[in-house]
């Protein structure tokens, strides 16, 4: 099945590790065109960006229902085959489910994580539990938009209300529905408990994300002992908040920490 990934590859061969990113429920490989891919490609990083099979550019949106997280792991480890070095994988919300998936089963393939936004390793539906009973009008609208229902998206689940109105517009037409298999694996375990990893990991929240408050975040990163970053006022898709500069900051300070070497291994990056 092809898979669309899009590729912002320095000229000159960089020593630096690729960096995979990896999309959440409802996107696909754009939500990381508007700020990281280019952001991260200034640094001199390999950037790639894949739409899971049914989402985005790539093929099988025919069969979207029947795709599963496992699915979607094997699309990124179809995207690292083509790789000399070990990527960091970044993942948002589901991305971030796939990629502890990943972590369970193929450490030794991966240099260093960051979760974004993520689900955590025990599943959402405690979360999505709380939501219901919190924003149930919101939380029905997006059900008949999953379902194929509705083309009206409650654009505040993933936007910050700070953006401009047009540019909200525009990425609410690109969200499409999610896999209800997908759906249903993320409501359960995503890896064992107490699963420990030596991977470098990043870990971001925020006090204001709809889906996945501070508290949930925190049990993630005490999860796999990982550091854990909170901010203050940032809307669930961090790669498009008017602040995504800040999470940016953030990843590359880390990168720069744990997984810089070569030419640059005493260098600092500039921010």
């Amino acid at each position: 099945m092809k898979l669309e990934i899009l590729e912002y590859l320095p000229e000159v061969n960089s020593e630096l590790p690729p960096l995979i990113f990896i999309h959440g429920a409802n996107h696909g490989a754009w939500c990381w065109q508007e700020h990281f891919l280019p952001y991260f490609f200034s640094k001199e990083f390999p950037c790639y960006a894949l739409s899971f099979r049914g989402h985005g550019g790539s093929e099988g949106h025919e069969k979207l229902h029947s795709f599963s997280l496992a699915d979607y792991m094997d699309d990124v480890l179809e995207t690292m085959k083509f790789l000399k070095n070990k990527p960091v994988l970044i993942g948002h919300s589901m991305g971030g489910a796939v990629v502890q998936k990943l972590l369970h089963l193929y450490p030794d393939k991966i240099i260093a994580a960051v979760l974004i936004a993520s689900i955590p390793p025990n599943g959402m539906l405690r979360d999505l539990s709380r939501l219901i009973f919190t924003r149930f009008k919101d939380i029905t609208q997006m059900v008949l938009f999953l379902r194929g229902k509705s083309r009206n998206f409650p654009g505040g689940i993933f936007f910050s209300e700070k953006l401009p109105v047009e540019k909200t517009e525009r990425f609410v037409r690109l969200l499409q529905p999610e896999s209800t298999k997908a759906r249903n694996d993320f409501c359960g375990q995503i890896v064992p408990a107490f699963l420990s990893t030596n991977v470098p990991m990043l870990v971001l929240g925020s006090r204001t994300d709809w889906f996945f408050p501070e508290k949930t975040t925190i049990h993630i990163g005490k999860a796999y002992n990982a550091k854990t970053v909170i901010f203050p006022f940032m809307c669930h898709d961090m790669m498009l908040d008017p602040n995504w500069k800040m999470v940016a900051d953030q990843i590359l300070v880390f990168l720069n920490e744990v997984v810089v070497k070569g030419e640059k291994k005493n260098k600092k990056l500039n921010l």
